[in-house]
């Protein structure tokens, strides 16, 4: 295969508190590219460590012209992680990879070659990666709720090992803890997703942060409240308010008609029932709906005008004149 028909190859690599594994992971993930003889880059993102990580990058960068350092001032987290090196990122293809040795760097060769079938997203699907390894098993429940509200099916949105073709993440931008739906971000920007399964090794050095079951529930709900919200209505949201004042409008009216028929049938008075509070506030939370849906539909539009492109996008595009000549 020769590199003009493959294409570059940036690996983004987010590191917080892992100067043990920047040596071990940057010879494995050499081999790998050597191997395939790819031209590559390793875009190695600092995510605030405090433990000499940057110093150890810092001594790599000195050996290595393909290696780019990007150091954040403080520990963002993962997602911004990921977010400062795809923005860095300068090869037709980028590849993301955990910092921590749990992804096995060959099986890069793997994905790349579903890109250069046709995918624009491949996606690892993690699995054990030996006998004497522990298997890690996504959370099925939420990766089936996902799957369900996105239209992307997956068995894993946990797995970091993933490939993309970098037009499909230009403007990208990710907040929170979103790194996880970034597959979800290209399949309705027009990606087509395939998914392979990838070794997991187990996390041999450094601390396992304790996950909160609870926690970690109520912020996959809220995320999936999000992503729906975004999926229909990012470059709509006046449907979305609107739709819930004329629900609440309803609601008053209801109200208010209960109200009336207790009047007018039981003699029941006004001030002797909690029905015209109720008129009111539904009525009130109509009209506070309806203006935060104007509102929010003038934002989106100065939104996307101040990135400067439409609400499509062109995958190909070819001219009449030139097929005439």
């Amino acid at each position: 295969m020769s590199n003009e028909n493959n294409g570059t190859v940036s690996i983004v690599i987010p590191l917080f508190n892992e100067k043990w594994c920047v040596f071990p992971l940057f010879g494995k993930l050499r081999q790998a590219m050597d191997f395939q003889k790819e031209e590559w880059e390793f875009v190695f993102v600092d995510d605030g460590s405090t433990d000499g990580t940057y110093k150890a990058l810092r001594e790599l960068a000195d050996q290595e012209p393909n290696v780019q350092i990007i150091s954040l001032r403080r520990n963002f987290g993962l997602t911004q992680a990921l977010q400062a090196g795809i923005d860095h990122a300068t090869g037709d293809y980028v590849v993301t990879i955990n910092g921590n040795l749990q992804n096995e760097p060959a099986e890069i060769r793997t994905l790349l070659e579903k890109l250069r079938q046709g995918y624009d997203v491949c996606v690892g699907w993690q699995s054990g990666g030996g006998e004497k390894l522990r298997k890690v098993r996504p959370g099925w429940l939420s990766n089936w709720c996902i799957s369900k509200i996105s239209g992307v099916k997956l068995h894993d949105y946990e797995c970091t090992l993933r490939a993309y073709r970098a037009d499909l993440l230009r403007g990208m931008r990710l907040y929170g803890d979103l790194d996880k739906y970034i597959p979800v971000y290209a399949f309705w920007r027009g990606g087509r997703i395939i998914e392979v399964k990838v070794k997991q090794y187990p996390r041999s050095h450094g601390q396992k942060g304790r996950s909160n079951r609870a926690k970690k529930s109520l912020k996959t709900i809220l995320d999936l409240v999000l992503l729906k919200f975004m999926e229909r209505y990012s470059d709509r949201p006046f449907y979305a308010f609107g739709t819930l004042g004329l629900v609440s409008f309803l609601c008053s009216l209801g109200s208010f008609s209960i109200m009336l028929f207790d009047k007018i049938n039981n003699g029941v008075s006004f001030v002797e029932t909690p029905l015209p509070l109720i008129t009111a506030l539904f009525f009130l939370t109509g009209i506070i709906l309806l203006v935060l849906g104007i509102m929010a539909e003038f934002l989106t539009r100065i939104y996307h005008s101040g990135l400067g492109r439409g609400l499509y996008e062109i995958d190909q595009r070819r001219s009449l004149l030139a097929d005439r000549s």
